[in-house]
């Protein structure tokens, strides 16, 4: 990113989470349609695809947030490095998906007013639907989630970071979004949701790839 563009929200930063390109460990869902070779390069062009239209929209700053493997921590892979600061990529760290979130956000937050964790396998979040969620927490609204049609969510925009949100959620199923929900409400926390939006997981929303503008090339 050319640091001396100016930003729209330069106290809010993006934490896209994105895992370790490894053949056989990424897009396994989608393996037997496009084989463990064609899962990793999708799983590559959509981090290209996702960090470039977030970037590119010079709403705030970008980081990565990687999950990467154990034997190498912080020796990151030259596709993080060839679209993104050194500086601007970051270990995750936690047991689960919630722990690596909790983490993320909480670092986030000590040196930003708010943050927003993307997934890199979600194309949808467009820089109209990131401005949405900027300028509601920018307002002051403490959580902005934008659901996902699969029972997620494709962003959790947070100006702090309770735990409640992150620590035992059933991960992976089409109940994140329902218990998330559910604990809000148990917490009285004012909370506004976004228009739903998809991500890529399974074999039918391969072909709403083709329809994204800017176009997604593998």
């Amino acid at each position: 990113m050319n640091e001396n563009k100016l930003l729209e929200f330069p106290s809010a930063v993006v934490a896209l989470f994105a895992k370790e390109p490894r053949l056989g460990h990424v897009k396994t869902r989608l393996q037997p349609q496009l084989g463990a070779e064609g899962a990793l390069a999708l799983h590559d062009a959509l981090i290209r695809y996702v960090f470039g239209n977030l970037e590119q929209a010079d709403l705030c700053p970008v980081e990565l947030w990687v999950a990467g493997s154990p034997q190498s921590p912080q020796q990151h892979h030259e596709l993080f490095l060839s679209i993104c600061n050194n500086e601007s990529i970051h270990d995750q760290k936690g047991a689960d998906l919630g722990a690596r979130m909790h983490h993320a956000a909480n670092a986030v937050l000590t040196r930003a007013e708010c943050v927003v964790l993307i997934g890199a396998d979600c194309p949808s979040v467009d820089a109209s639907y990131l401005r949405e969620a900027l300028t509601l927490l920018q307002s002051g609204v403490p959580v902005v989630i934008g659901p996902a049609e699969d029972g997620g969510y494709v962003l959790l925009g947070l100006r702090e970071a309770p735990e409640y949100l992150f620590d035992a959620m059933p991960w992976g199923t089409d109940s994140v979004l329902k218990v998330t929900r559910q604990r809000l409400r148990q917490h009285n926390a004012h909370h506004v949701e976004l228009a739903p939006r998809w991500d890529v997981d399974r074999p039918e929303d391969l072909q709403r790839l083709t329809a994204l503008s800017p176009p997604f090339m593998v």
